[in-house]
């Protein structure tokens, strides 16, 4: 429940030539929505907003959210994100992915599922610290 909309953003507005994917989920797009609004204000054609809408804050143990009553689609709209869409199958979000990867415009995503995770899904391997470390060192050399 970080702050990955606002990050993504200070990352596509300093490497214009890096497209960068945002991987948010319902319960932190409901806690960071002011920064929705900074983003389609800025409208950086390099990124990709995704959100994960399954009703719940699944990483802190599944406690529900708002996020079945929110039309992120609209928010997304009256923010200025100039592309929004929502999907509910794996053939339309493949579709919208396709698109994302060659659009030069602002995109945002809903991907409305529900709550579930893989039951053989592993453990972080490597400290906050190195996760840190790793992902400056990408971000020097990006564009």
């Amino acid at each position: 429940m970080g702050h990955s909309s606002s990050i993504a953003l200070g990352i596509a507005l300093n490497k214009p030539g890096t497209k960068v994917w945002c991987v948010d989920g319902d319960g932190a797009a409901l806690m960071h929505m002011g920064a929705m609004a900074l983003i389609g204000t800025n409208k950086p054609g390099n990124m990709v907003h995704v959100l994960i809408n399954n009703e719940s804050h699944e990483t802190v143990g599944g406690m529900p959210t708002v996020g079945g009553n929110v039309d992120f689609v609209q928010i997304a709209k009256g923010c200025g994100y100039p592309v929004q869409k929502a999907v509910c199958n794996e053939e339309e979000l493949a579709a919208a992915l396709s698109e994302a990867k060659s659009s030069g415009e602002l995109m945002f995503i809903e991907v409305k599922c529900k709550i579930s995770s893989r039951t053989d899904l592993g453990r972080p391997t490597t400290t906050a610290q190195e996760n840190k470390e790793h992902f400056m060192n990408y971000l020097r050399q990006c564009t």
